[in-house]
């Protein structure tokens, strides 16, 4: 009894050990059986492939890239006429083509001019959706993509797919230079209105000296007057003191100066507008601080910026017509089959081989 035992208990314990242990002779043997399904999977997962690749619309991305513009492009704006009136640095430029780029309302209305051309074009337009929905899907298809800390170089990247490399072109061409020249003419109106803000204010200014001057020519010739009267009542032609006998703050009244030095100064006050007759801005001439005044007017108002010369961002790479389609990627596709369908097809084998001896066992 005890020898039978033990001869019985290893053949148990030797048997086990085979149930648990995985024999890959026997799973070649089960895929080489039941290759067919091997091939089935594969090949069937090769033909879905092909048939959408053949269907399929092939979609086309272009590219533009913006880069910061020169101080050449940017001197027709800051020129010393404009100083402390408005200015444009290449950064803050570049920062306005930023945000030309982004805005949301340049989008909507870049859509609504061009919704014509939209509706025709086909893939663009949806008939069946409304024009919010066909406005974000036309949105979607634009990205923009921004420079950050660690690139080499400052840029604005813009991408735009579509069925047609034509169109996608044309749009993303039309949609750059829409932004920018949008862009421009809202700094174009920031400085016109600068302009005229300072304009209004010398002008202001101006006035201002002209009637303090006139205000005290008047106010002179009325005191002369009443002291040419009082001095040639008191019989006093020639003036009292010299300069050197007045001393300090004290003055003396203005008839002591004499009849003859206070006809003098009248009719040399009354002279002045004769004297200056030939001159550019005629009696002004004596106001102190309007000639500097009246020339800051006159540079401003002859002032005449050529906008065509400004570049608030240089376009480095226009959008072209893309050769090759950028979706679907016919390689990647055919390779991601080929690994679908092999394990597709093995997963089929094994599992024809289970359920064969599955049959054999019941």
């Amino acid at each position: 009894m005890n020898q039978k035992s033990n001869i019985s208990q290893p053949q148990t314990i030797e048997a086990g050990f085979h149930d648990d242990e995985i024999d890959l002779f026997d799973l070649w043997d089960d895929l080489v059986s039941n290759k067919r399904w091997l091939i089935i999977g594969l090949v069937s997962c090769i033909l879905l492939a092909a048939a959408y690749l053949y269907t399929a619309k092939p979609v086309y991305e272009v590219i533009s890239v913006l880069k910061p513009a020169s101080e050449r492009d940017l001197v027709e704006i800051n020129v010393p006429q404009l100083s402390g009136i408005y200015s444009l640095g290449v950064d803050e430029a570049f920062e306005h083509a930023k945000r030309a780029m982004l805005a949301k309302e340049y989008h909507r209305d870049f859509y609504q001019q061009n919704l014509v051309k939209i509706k025709a074009t086909g893939g663009l337009y949806n008939s069946e959706l409304t024009e919010a929905q066909n406005f974000t899907d036309f949105g979607d298809r634009l990205n923009i993509t921004l420079s950050g800390n660690k690139d080499a170089e400052t840029f604005i990247k813009l991408k735009f797919e579509l069925h047609e490399a034509q169109a996608a072109a044309n749009f993303l061409n039309d949609y750059v230079e829409f932004s920018l020249q949008r862009r421009l003419s809202e700094i174009r109106q920031t400085l016109e209105s600068k302009r005229l803000v300072r304009l209004n204010k010398l002008e202001y200014d101006a006035s201002l000296i002209r009637d303090k001057y006139y205000s005290q020519k008047i106010q002179r010739k009325l005191q002369l007057n009443e002291a040419h009267l009082i001095a040639k009542s008191v019989g006093q032609l020639e003036p009292i003191y010299s300069k050197s006998d007045i001393l300090g703050s004290f003055t003396p009244p203005l008839y002591m100066y004499g009849a003859k030095a206070l006809a003098a100064e009248e009719r040399a006050l009354s002279g002045r507008e004769a004297m200056t007759a030939g001159l550019p801005h005629g009696e002004e001439h004596f106001i102190t601080g309007l000639s500097s005044i009246l020339f800051e007017i006159r540079q401003l108002k002859s002032l005449n910026v050529d906008y065509s010369k400004i570049k608030i961002v240089q376009l480095d790479e226009p959008a072209s017509v893309p050769v090759n389609p950028a979706k679907p990627k016919k390689l990647l596709v055919m390779v991601l089959s080929v690994v679908a369908g092999g394990f597709l097809g093995l997963m089929m084998a094994l599992m024809a081989a289970a359920y064969k001896r599955h049959i054999k066992r019941t």
